[in-house]
């Protein structure tokens, strides 16, 4: 199990500066109030699980993180620096960021190899040839050399979110972003992409997921946040999340799913 402290009892990665600040971020959907408030920070190395009910705002805390969705009110910064309001900024900073979606959002009609091929050849300007040979070698690093020529409808669920990981790797992101991405999954394919994740953990990449997968936070997370209605209602290591929780509706919500740690 990856250790939520370092050996001198400290968060992990906090002898640095955070990569991510959310200050008082709010978001607003006309007069639906999305977050409010929120004051959380992402360290470098770490992983990072959002918990909490279906609706209470942990997605719209990762769209926000990559400017998909603009703030009503806060800041958030990377390395830093305040999001950028202007689109074409905003893109830099995105490439910061690797972004895995719940329906993985392949290109249907290129195969394995070619949907992560594709952003370093016209993003970052890579040759076809390089850009290429980076995408195999991720995607054997996903376990799905195989299956390179494979079209995604030839593919499960749980491979072609595999190639979704992949894609998003082959941008040489800072931090990785997962929005629930078993949620759309087979139970016998979940395991697999929850296996890719816990290898990029052990490697050290900075990572910040939204899970209904308790186990996974659990066992894998640095930092677990919980959600409740716009609000962080609790955060700290998964010790304390899940054994010893100090907010009634974080010990609620948990036992709704028949937590029993």
């Amino acid at each position: 199990m990856t250790s939520a402290r370092t050996g001198n009892g400290a968060r992990k990665g906090s002898e640095s500066a955070p990569v991510v600040v959310y200050d008082k971020v709010r978001k607003l959907y006309g007069d639906f109030v999305a977050l409010d408030g929120i004051d959380v920070q992402v360290h470098k190395g770490e992983v990072m699980c959002l918990i909490g009910p279906s609706g209470s705002g942990k997605s719209t805390l990762l769209r926000c993180t990559n400017a998909l969705e603009t703030l009503d009110g806060g800041r958030v910064l990377i390395d830093g620096v305040a999001l950028p309001t202007d689109e074409r900024d905003a893109r830099k900073v995105r490439q910061k960021m690797g972004m895995v979606f719940q329906n993985f959002e392949l290109f249907p009609h290129k195969s394995a190899l070619d949907n992560v091929a594709i952003g370093p050849i016209t993003v970052l300007g890579m040759s076809e040839d390089k850009a290429r040979e980076r995408a195999m070698t991720l995607l054997e690093k996903v376990g799905l050399a195989a299956k390179a020529n494979n079209f995604p409808s030839g593919l499960s669920g749980g491979q072609q979110q595999r190639v979704a990981i992949a894609r998003a790797l082959a941008m040489e992101p800072e931090v990785m972003l997962f929005d629930e991405p078993t949620s759309a999954l087979d139970p016998e394919t979940i395991g697999e992409v929850l296996n890719v994740m816990k290898r990029l953990a052990d490697e050290g990449m900075t990572m910040v997921v939204v899970t209904h997968e308790m186990t996974f936070a659990r066992r894998v997370a640095n930092w677990v946040v919980v959600f409740d209605h716009g609000k962080v209602v609790e955060q700290g290591p998964p010790e304390q999340i899940f054994e010893a929780p100090h907010a009634e509706r974080t010990r609620d919500f948990l036992s709704h799913l028949g937590w029993n740690g």
